[in-house]
Formats: C-alpha cells, sequence, structure tokens
C-alpha cells in the first residue's frame, strides 16, 4: 500500500489484464490505492492498483491502474497459461 511497508498475502481468485479478484482481503477498502505483485515463471509482475469493489464475503475486486507495457506483456502471457474455469449449470432453484 503506498506509504506503507505492509505486505499482504491473498488468493488470486480470477485475473486478467485489467484487474483481479481477490478471495479474501479483509483490510483492504473501496478506492484505497495499493501495489499488485505476482510472480509467474521465475518472473514479477507489478503494477499499482485500487480496489475496485468489495464483496459481502470479503472478496475485493482490483482495478489494475498505468501499468507499463512490458508488464502488461508478462500479464497477458500469465494468463494465456492459466486454465479456464469450469462452466457451472445454475439449478433450477437459482433465478
Amino acid at each position: 500500500m503506498p506509504g506503507e511497508n505492509t505486505t499482504l498475502a491473498v488468493m488470486v481468485e480470477d485475473l486478467c489484464v485489467l484487474g483481479c479478484l481477490l478471495e479474501s482481503a479483509p483490510t483492504l477498502e473501496i478506492q484505497q490505492e495499493c501495489d499488485f505483485a505476482l510472480t509467474w515463471k521465475d518472473r514479477e509482475f507489478k503494477t499499482s492498483a485500487v480496489v475496485a469493489w468489495r464483496g459481502e464475503q470479503g472478496q475485493v475486486g482490483l482495478e489494475f491502474r498505468n501499468t507499463e507495457p512490458a508488464n502488461k506483456q508478462l500479464l497477458r502471457e500469465a494468463c494465456a497459461d492459466f486454465l479456464m474455469k469450469p462452466l457451472v449449470r445454475l439449478s433450477k432453484d437459482h433465478r
């Protein structure tokens, strides 16, 4: 987080070139600025981000900001290498 030396380990549930979904990050607030880093195949992706939204179960949506072109390319390569989530059929009771 800008101005602080706090590191928060998080579980990334979904990732794309625009941002990510964190499974839980209870200390982050909406509109809070932070730095996001991810190591993939011994390479590090780093960018600034802002908390775009918070879910009721503690999920947090980060929007990446001002990502440098080289970092954006690394993120594209990483996303292309990940497995897609399988589609799940909703139950008949879900409306």
